[in-house]
């Protein structure tokens, strides 16, 4: 399996229950706030279209948006 991003906000508590789900599972993932760089967060919401967060990415490839359950 390849690198797994969870792209998050501060504060989220759906994107820290995502995180949470995934450490239960035993999955290494890397965690990119994008609460200060707002450009990189205009980049990953028009990359991946996604309205909201956690967005959950490996290999580049989309896998979830939002959810535990922000919505999904």
């Amino acid at each position: 399996m390849g690198d797994l991003i969870i792209y998050t906000l501060a504060g989220c508590p759906y994107c820290k229950k995502v995180m949470e789900g995934y450490r239960k599972q035993g999955v290494s993932f890397q965690e990119i706030c994008l609460s200060n760089n707002p450009e990189l967060r205009k980049k990953v919401k028009e990359e991946y279209r996604a309205e909201r967060v956690p967005i959950v990415v490996r290999d580049g490839k989309l896998l979830q948006v939002g959810d535990e359950t922000g919505g999904g």
